[in-house]
């Protein structure tokens, strides 16, 4: 029960259904109208009820149920709500005082709108005397001041004199009580929240985490009342942006960062009271995997080797395919490899990442490092090259108004995509903007697009295992790093990177050992996918693409064969319009 009953039952609101009007049979103006109640019932009322009001479709209504007529039931002393800011709320506070009648207001969305007016006019003085007098026992009445009042000072006036065991009795998730009440008075929350268990808090934080401010949540974690980094939920990237905030104010002056996050003072209190120095928030047990991925980029910056080792120790950033690719590429680039080299070795490792399930192609981070544009669209990488005779870029043969390979080093590097590290490194195109498919950074973004093209065929159609690639290519050497001597030596690599066939290992599997064609058609502006499995030779040996690339002189055939429907198609046009 949130209220004590009231002997006042014959009280209701409802919404004028119509009034007035002009009557068919006696052709003068209608004194009576109706009512919809909140309990749906049609109520009977007349002008003699309304005190002079007239009142119009849609208005609010508080009023006296006369049910002594059983077939007529009658609207009495009826208040008519044509202004919220001086309608007289005194009928409403005696309805709103019946348990059943207050939840009832609650429940429907436009009376609990009527509700969300009156309660925030200029004069709310008979809004908040109410709450006051019946919040400690009301959890219909903390749904008014966390929901419907939207000033915060009003809601934590009204809040104040509860405790927050008072609070919790009320409604144990703490639903209702606004994020400002927790930031208001976040002392005696941390106090309230260190008196409870670790699985009462954790309780606390798994219902409420989500409606509470990024400041509280941050000085929750620096109290040591979170430690979990799953419980954070909604506030993970606004956590990542303040990490990262952070360290570019330690690695650069603080007048060079752009603050996107804002917190209340009492953070940065809970802070110096929590921790002696910045290096042990980046042991606390909460904010590690924020720190991880920006340090790592940081010592990448700094060209500091030992980054590799710290992905590798990570299981979360050795499965990161933003992480990964720069441990596995950039290392390679430092010891000196040209760019075959480098591409041989990187999809090598890169094929073996995928097989393994280390990673997945899809992942969304990968448009981190390769950022998409419109012409591909939002689930391929931006591979874009300038064509020189119009002066514009094409993806793939299509117009790109937005390429988004130009590197631009003036950002932050916790902000590079691939572009940018590749051109912070020396790593960039023959013609300083104007890359080229020969361009190892254009490369990199097709491989990764072919990558995501050919994966949704790449599945055996027997088993559903992920087909692997058949190596039966010579082998590069490439220049690695070695730990143990300190130096770059030879190692012997496959070149996976350009494989076109592929297999199911899976023993259990009717077509183990099989070999599938898998590729990208050559055919101009065509980029169709290949599968042997679905198409059949022309007589020349090739793979037959409905474009009809399958070879020179099929391809031929397939532009004249075009041509000739193309003039088929304007000739029928021009007899149609007597041309």
């Amino acid at each position: 029960m949130l209220l004590q009953g009231s002997p006042r039952r014959r009280t209701s609101v409802g919404f004028v259904k119509w009034f007035g009007g002009i009557n068919k049979k006696t052709g003068k103006e209608n004194q009576f109208g109706f009512i919809e109640s909140i309990d749906g019932d049609d109520l009977f009322v007349h002008a003699s009820q309304l005190g002079g009001v007239v009142p119009e479709e849609g208005n609010f209504a508080i009023f006296t149920v006369d049910a002594k007529d059983a077939d007529k039931i009658r609207a009495v002393e009826v208040a008519i709500c044509d202004d919220t800011e001086t309608f007289n709320t005194e009928p409403l506070i005696e309805y709103l005082y019946d348990i059943e009648g207050f939840q009832k207001v609650l429940v429907t969305a436009k009376y609990r709108d009527v509700l969300r007016s009156l309660v925030n006019r200029k004069d709310n003085e008979w809004a908040t005397g109410f709450l006051e007098e019946v919040l400690p026992r009301s959890k219909a009445a903390l749904y008014v001041v966390g929901e419907l009042l939207a000033d915060s000072a009003t809601q934590t006036r009204l809040l104040k004199p509860l405790s927050f065991d008072e609070l919790e009795s009320i409604d144990h998730t703490f639903k209702y009580v606004p994020k400002c009440h927790f930031d208001n008075e976040h002392a005696r929350s941390f106090q309230w929240l260190r008196g409870k268990s670790s699985a009462e808090r954790d309780s606390f934080f798994q219902h409420k985490i989500n409606d509470l401010s990024l400041s509280f949540v941050l000085a929750c974690v620096f109290e040591g009342l979170i430690n979990d980094p799953n419980m954070l939920d909604r506030h993970t990237d606004d956590i990542k942006l303040f990490v990262e905030q952070a360290l570019q104010k330690r690695f650069t002056s603080s007048q060079e960062v752009n603050n996107r996050i804002i917190l209340l003072d009492y953070v940065r209190e809970t802070f110096h009271r929590s921790f002696t120095g910045f290096d042990e928030l980046l042991s606390c047990p909460a904010m590690v995997p924020f720190f991880e991925l920006p340090l790592i980029k940081q010592k990448v910056f700094s060209k500091d080797r030992s980054f590799v080792d710290d992905v590798e120790r990570s299981g979360r950033m050795s499965r990161d395919p933003e992480t990964f690719v720069l441990s596995r590429l950039f290392p390679l680039i430092w010891d000196g490899n040209d760019d075959l080299t480098v591409e041989a070795a990187f999809f090598h490792e890169l094929w073996e990442a995928l097989l393994s399930g280390q990673l997945d192609v899809d992942h969304p981070g990968f448009l981190k490092l390769f950022p998409s544009c419109q012409t591909l669209g939002p689930h391929l990488s931006c591979e874009a090259t300038y064509w020189q005779k119009k002066e514009l870029f094409l993806c793939r043969g299509r117009r790109c108004d937005d390429p988004q390979i130009m590197p631009d080093l003036d950002k932050h590097f916790f902000d590079f995509n691939i572009y940018d590290w590749l051109s912070y490194f020396g790593r960039s195109y023959e013609k300083a903007d104007q890359p080229s498919r020969r361009d190892f950074p254009i490369k990199l973004a097709g491989y990764f697009n072919r990558l995501k093209d050919l994966r949704a065929v790449l599945d055996c159609r027997s088993c559903g295992d992920l087909m692997k690639p058949d190596f039966k290519y010579s082998r590069v050497e490439v220049r690695v790093f070695d730990p143990v001597t300190q130096s770059t030596i030879s190692k012997q690599l496959i070149a996976a990177y350009r494989a076109t066939v592929f297999y199911c290992d899976n023993p259990k599997c009717a077509d183990r050992d099989a070999k599938h064609y898998l590729n990208h058609c050559l055919g101009h502006k065509c980029n169709k996918i290949i599968d042997s499995r679905d198409l059949g030779k022309c007589e020349n040996g090739f793979y037959r693409c409905s474009c009809g690339s399958c070879c020179k002189e099929h391809q031929l055939e397939a532009e004249q064969r075009k041509r000739q429907l193309e003039q088929m198609v304007q000739d029928r046009g021009s007899r149609r319009f007597g041309r």
